[in-house]
């Protein structure tokens, strides 16, 4: 299994640097051979505080705005709801860097035999170079059972020097406090800003830093210089005071009560026992999948000349296994591990105080993208920051649903921050999207259906009828006796329309966009399933279907032969737009399927047509296309479209590229491959169906794959050979009926359990704990 990205050559790039992490904490190690430089990042770190957004929309304002959009005055709508919807202040603050850890080697001479990589069964960076005929190694990690960060170079024996500091270019000092000890204390400071709103002093935070060597220690201020050592161990521990019970700052954490206890910990530990406890807690993560895909010379490479290679047409299946490895590492990560928050845009990994997004949690696909691979690649335990996300924004967005929409239950729109802000935001025409909140329940969903946990659907059954209690009473009739959403757009894309003078005019602002009704599908469908099993709320079970039968039907466009985007028949400004909303239904929806083979065919032109125009421009863009592509079991362009992914949207160091850095890309792309060899989303909770290899592209005609999880709590190890499935391992953990579907991969299938044949499937009845055993001869 290809676990190590490396490379021969120091490029001093943000977007060269080896990402790290426990979770909790982030770090990007450069690997500079002269002055190292290790960015850190603390997933807590934000600038602002938690503050009551102010609202000047009504639900008269609501009601007028939809008077004039169904009489198709979409200017007018837009106007009122720009006016009156945006939140005040109207836009969220950032996520930022914590700082930055220098070991600067006092002998500048020329390096050779320079080589820089980073093991991902292990989660640990290593250096290797030559200077002045002395060999040197470094590694560095962030251990989970320490909490903390830890650093140590050697050489062979020779004596070296370096200073050791650790820096933030704004609201902190550093000083070292002994000769061995650097502290550094800081506050956010952040300024009154017309979208931002009052400025004030906001997070506290700090660092304590440890070195400890066999040379001799000197200190200047804020730096320790190490003389004549032949190796030295740097560690460190990050805290602020950030309560994530609160979503807010808490001036009681003591929270460098906290360092001192993290930093006695690890000085009081010896290094290779860290460094051993690390590597064994993080296998456990991630040795539970493990792809296998042909290796050719192509893969003795350097990493970045890997994806040169690629981009050149050459043969290298292994790179894939390589990007899908390095996914789900990302996740554990970033949302693993330690971690109390969701992945953000960046993950945890950021380099500015103001970087692109803010690097927040943008809830119109990206952090719920973040989390497609979290079930069906076998991580779920990275899921559990996401429902306290949950648990959170849902409280906070029961008071945004009453006073911008007058409804019950609770709302969120297209972003949010680590405060819980849930009303409109940067934009009315971007930011206003309250079928936000039902989207991000399918994800809450998903994790029971992969668990079958009664005791966690009873934990977020709260959350998903809020949602579709603010569903319900944000749906209004129109002429012809439908329930729709208005006002409704497709998230960020515009169309054309004629308005009351004959001109041609552009819009977001509609009613009924697609993908409302596809979301509300999926919330309604799942949430009465949620009340059978509960054996709850009978009457809102019966609401939800009566409503669902009163939506719109999915409609094919006269002009395109696609899904309509939107309920009139619209041409959409931009036809290659990066979103494409309407076809939420085919993935990560299950609505769109063979069993409308109309509807089925109209998704393949959907995406067929974006594509045609240039979409998939972007890396989350790109991997929300392959995805797709799965759902049509269309493996060469799945493949097709994951090679772009990493030829015009990845960086060296595999970061997905929006451009610029934004992590989501990199989980839809897991997510994407899993699918590629196992899908699971249909059938039922009594007859699970999971489809073997159903969009395996020819380029892949040998492989292996364990530890893939499917719905209903299995898990299944693959393996092929000339594109047929070779054998099958499935293992239930809860009593179920099975239907394996083979999509033609077999020819004289064994198995050591009866199976009913029925159309090309296996049908079985499996106990919790049973594995069977399916070979192909």
């Amino acid at each position: 299994m290809s676990t190590k990205l490396w490379y021969d050559e120091f490029i001093n790039d943000w977007m060269w640097a080896l990402p790290l992490g426990n979770g909790r904490i982030g770090a990007m190690q450069y690997g500079n051979p002269d002055c190292e430089q290790i960015e850190i990042n603390e997933e807590s770190l934000w600038s602002g505080r938690q503050i009551k957004e102010k609202y000047h929309a009504s639900p008269d304002v609501l009601c007028e705005i939809r008077r004039l959009v169904s009489e198709e005055k979409l200017k007018e709508a837009a106007q009122l709801a720009r006016r009156t919807f945006l939140s005040d202040p109207p836009s969220v603050r950032s996520y930022e860097s914590f700082g930055e850890i220098f070991i600067d080697f006092l002998d500048k001479s020329p390096v050779s035999n320079y080589r820089k990589e980073l093991e991902l069964n292990e989660a640990v960076a290593r250096i290797f170079w030559t200077k002045s005929k002395i060999n040197f190694k470094s590694e560095c990690f962030i251990s989970e059972d320490f909490d903390g960060f830890v650093y140590k170079v050697e050489s062979d024996g020779k004596p070296f020097s370096c200073n050791v500091s650790i820096k933030r270019k704004q609201d902190a000092y550093s000083s070292c406090i002994n000769q061995d000890t650097i502290i550094m204390n800081g506050r956010i400071i952040y300024n009154t800003h017309r979208y931002y709103g009052e400025g004030g002093e906001g997070m506290s935070f700090g660092a304590k830093l440890k070195v400890k060597t066999d040379g001799e220690l000197t200190t200047d201020h804020s730096t320790v210089t190490v003389t004549d050592a032949t190796y030295v161990i740097v560690l460190a521990a990050f805290e602020t005071n950030y309560n994530v019970d609160k979503y807010d700052i808490d001036e009681t954490i003591d929270f460098k009560s906290k360092l001192n206890k993290t930093i006695n910990n690890l000085i009081n530990n010896d290094y290779d026992y860290i460094k051993e406890s690390h590597i064994l807690t993080h296998k456990k993560w991630f040795e539970n999948v493990h792809l296998e895909l042909e290796e050719t010379e192509i893969s003795k490479l350097p990493t970045n000349q890997r994806l040169k290679e690629l981009k050149w047409d050459e043969y290298d299946p292994d790179l894939f296994s390589l990007y899908y490895n390095f996914g789900r590492y990302l996740l554990i990560e970033s949302s693993g591990k330690n971690a109390r928050l969701p992945a953000n845009l960046q993950g945890i990994w950021c380099h500015d105080f103001n970087p692109p997004w803010g690097s927040d949690f943008h809830t119109n696909i990206n952090i719920q993208m973040n989390y497609w691979p979290s079930e069906s690649a076998n991580l779920s335990k990275t899921f559990a920051p996401f429902v306290h996300f949950m648990k959170m924004v849902s409280s906070f967005g029961a008071e945004t649903a009453k006073e911008l929409f007058g409804a019950r239950g609770w709302v969120i729109n297209h972003t949010t921050d680590a405060f819980g802000r849930t009303g409109v935001h940067d934009s009315v025409d971007c930011g206003f999207f309250p079928m936000a909140g039902p989207w991000l329940c399918l994800n809450l969903w998903e994790h029971y259906e992969y668990s079958n946990s009664k005791e966690y659907l009873e934990e977020i059954y709260p959350i998903l009828k809020g949602a579709c209690e603010f569903v319900r009473d944000y749906l209004t009739e129109n002429e012809n006796g439908q329930l729709i959403t208005s006002p409704s757009n497709s998230p960020e894309n515009e169309f054309y329309y004629i308005d009351k003078n004959g001109e041609k005019q552009e819009s977001m602002f509609t009613e009924g966009a697609t993908i409302d009704f596809q979301i509300i599908y999926a919330l309604f469908t799942r949430t009465v399933h949620a009340c059978n099993v509960l054996n709850k709320d009978e009457e809102l079970s019966k609401t939800l279907l009566e409503i669902l039968k009163k939506l719109p039907p999915m409609e094919i466009s006269e002009r395109y032969g696609t899904i309509r985007e939107w309920i009139k028949d619209y041409e959409e400004t931009d036809p290659g737009h990066r979103h494409i909303s309407h076809l939420f239904g085919l993935f990560p929806g299950d609505q769109v399927n063979e069993s409308d083979p109309e509807i089925y065919v109209a998704a393949k032109r959907t995406i067929a047509r974006r594509i045609e125009n240039g979409g998939g421009s972007t890396g989350w863009s790109r991997a929300w296309t392959i995805c797709f592509y799965t759902r049509l079991k269309d493996g060469d362009n799945a493949y097709k479209h994951l090679k772009y992914l990493l030829e015009k949207c990845t960086a060296n160091n595999l970061f997905d590229i929006h451009p610029p850095f934004q992590i989501d890309g990199n989980f839809g792309g897991v997510a994407a491959i899993t699918e590629m060899l196992l899908q699971s989303h249909l059938g039922s909770p009594d007859n699970r169906i999971a489809e073997l290899l159903p969009a395996l592209p020819n380029e892949w005609n040998k492989g292996s794959v364990k530890g893939l999880r499917a719905r209903g709590n299995l898990t299944f190890d693959i393996s092929w050979e000339n594109s047929i499935l070779k054998n099958a391992v499935v293992t239930a953990e809860n009593n179920c009926v099975l239907t394996i579907r083979l999509n033609g991969k077999t020819k004289n299938l064994k198995t050591d359990k009866p199976f009913t044949v029925q159309s090309n499937c296996l049908i079985t009845e499996l106990s919790a704990g049973e594995t069977i055993r399916l070979t192909n001869e």
